[in-house]
């Protein structure tokens, strides 16, 4: 399966969002903070908001971009 990934190695460090594929056919997503790209196992590894940890197959990716950062709460910088 294939799909429109714009993310790169490159981006580590970056907001990204990705909407990928699991094994068992549904689809996942994960944003977050693109931390690592797992070369060996071809994952790029994401940090939630809430700290958790998502692995992302680069295979399985239908979309992936960056994103701007999150917004500040009420607005302030």
């Amino acid at each position: 399966m294939t799909g429109t990934n714009l993310v790169t190695p490159a981006d580590v460090g970056k907001r990204v969002t990705f909407q990928f594929e699991l094994p068992n056919g549904y689809v996942g997503e994960a944003v977050g903070v693109f931390e690592e790209w797992d070369e060996a196992a071809e994952t790029f590894l994401v940090r939630r908001k809430d700290g958790s940890e998502a692995r992302v197959p680069a295979r399985g990716v239908r979309h992936g971009k960056v994103i701007p950062e999150a917004p500040t709460p009420g607005g302030l910088t």
